[in-house]
């Protein structure tokens, strides 16, 4: 295994001769915090993640008056702005229109030096998302992909992925239609050839569901590592714990991890068996969503670092718990040092 970087070389202006690339989904998260109540009325299950259309989202938008926040967001989204303020170079593959909100996707990630490997599309509507809050942070999503769902095979770009020490796959794109899984099957076929390591999260357990049959079949046979939680990981195996699930996946791929909450999370890599200890320590959650994505970025920045898989565990625990403390799915580049202080 490697020993991976010296900890006491690590700086906070460190960067990476190669890095981190992903094909996602670009969606705008608009924010609106409601009651219960709310969501009762509008027949929407707590903590869902729905594709709707945008006639229903201008539906649910007519019914509140609620403040607004509007944001970049996606899973893989949020997984390379954590990687990014690790010091990872970081690129996207992804599709926006070129309207207001495809300017606020591309415009955030221009400002964290995040790259992307496709020009916007004129006339094209970018990917929103509905993220209704409630008081105790859980939050119901009604996503729009708009344009997202054009992005395919002739998309990928292979400079992006050669000059990246890993490539992670948004799960997200197996459910969106025959174009995007090409993408990523582009992209799986770019990576192999260029030998970028391959990760994938399946991000759903809709996605883990619908799609098992092709994620057995046609991925984890040629990919590095997959990332699930728990309740993915019994939708992809069948399994009824998630110890079973993790061993099955364990099996099929030569690393494998399974995300537990509270509880923690657990790794297979090099026949070897990991348990990582979620931060528990003065962690009130506010919010839960981004804890897997901000666990996955992090994860992958530590081994793209070069350390070892223990510390780039320990180090996706600790920024896990600070992303469900606050507000939003997005880290402060002020979290570099716990993470540093955790992987020491």
């Amino acid at each position: 295994m490697t020993t991976g970087v010296p900890l006491n070389t690590l700086s906070a202006g460190d960067t990476l001769k190669k890095g981190l690339s992903t094909i996602l989904q670009p969606i705008v998260d608009v924010l609106i915090p409601v009651e219960h109540a709310f969501l009762t009325r509008h027949q929407l299950t707590p903590g869902s993640y729905t594709i709707v259309d945008r006639a229903r989202q201008d539906e649910i938008l007519a019914s509140t008056s609620s403040k607004r926040t509007i944001a970049s967001g996606g899973s893989a989204s949020n997984s390379i702005a954590c990687a990014n303020i690790l010091g990872v170079t970081c690129t996207y593959h992804g599709l926006v229109g070129a309207d207001d909100h495809g300017a606020i996707f591309r415009d955030d990630f221009t400002s964290l030096g995040i790259s992307s490997a496709n020009d916007s599309i004129p006339g094209a509507r970018t990917g929103t998302c509905l993220s209704l809050i409630t008081p105790d942070g859980e939050r119901t999503m009604l996503t729009d992909l708009g344009v997202a769902l054009e992005l395919d095979g002739a998309h990928i770009d292979r400079r992006a992925i050669e000059s990246s020490e890993w490539l992670l796959l948004e799960g997200h794109l197996l459910t969106a239609g025959e174009k995007n899984r090409a993408a990523l099957l582009k992209g799986i076929e770019v990576a192999r050839d260029t030998g970028t390591k391959i990760a994938l999260n399946i991000n759903s357990e809709f996605a883990a569901l619908t799609q098992r049959e092709i994620v057995l079949a046609r991925f984890l046979p040629v990919i590095d590592l997959i990332v699930a939680n728990e309740t993915e990981s019994l939708a992809l195996t069948l399994r009824s714990t998630s110890e079973g699930a993790f061993a099955d996946l364990a099996a099929k791929t030569s690393m494998a991890v399974v995300t537990r909450g509270a509880r923690g999370a657990l790794i297979h890599h090099e026949g070897k068996e990991i348990t990582v200890h979620a931060h528990t320590q003065d962690t009130v959650v506010v919010d839960s969503t981004g804890a897997g994505d901000t666990f996955t970025g992090a994860l992958l920045a530590g081994l793209a670092l070069g350390l070892s898989v223990e510390a780039s565990g320990r180090g996706a625990a600790r920024l896990a718990a600070a992303v469900v403390s606050q507000r939003g799915a997005r880290l402060s580049s002020s979290a570099a040092e716990l993470w540093r202080a955790a992987v020491r």
